[in-house]
Parts: structure tokens; C-alpha cells; sequence
């Protein structure tokens, strides 16, 4: 499991961001851009790209 204040993907691959994460998290909120957490957490890219548009690392489509 994880710690309840850090970024994770639920079993159904949605990302969590919890309130009580560190501000650096909260990309709504003038955080890091949500594709920095997404290669923190070392996403895979199906799960990538149900978050977010832009293109998967290393990919050049």
C-alpha cells in the first residue's frame, strides 16, 4: 500500500491525489505539472495516457 499523504494509482488505474500529499502534488493548484507525478510514480503508459495528453517518454508519436 501507500502512504496516505503520497500520489497513487487505485486498482481501477486512476491516480490519487490525496489533500494532505505534498503541495508539489496538487498541479490544480499551481503544483508541478500532473506528467512530473505521473513520471515519479513511474506510470506505464496505458495508465499514462488515461491521465493525460501528452505524449508518453521515450515515445515519439
Amino acid at each position: 500500500m501507500t502512504n496516505k499523504g503520497t500520489p497513487y494509482i487505485d486498482r481501477t488505474g486512476t491516480m490519487i491525489i490525496p489533500f494532505s500529499a505534498d503541495q508539489k502534488y496538487h498541479f490544480w493548484n499551481g503544483g508541478q505539472p500532473l506528467s512530473e507525478t505521473l513520471m515519479e510514480l513511474n506510470m506505464p503508459e496505458d495508465i499514462w495516457h488515461r491521465h493525460i495528453e501528452k505524449p508518453y517518454p521515450g515515445n515519439t508519436d
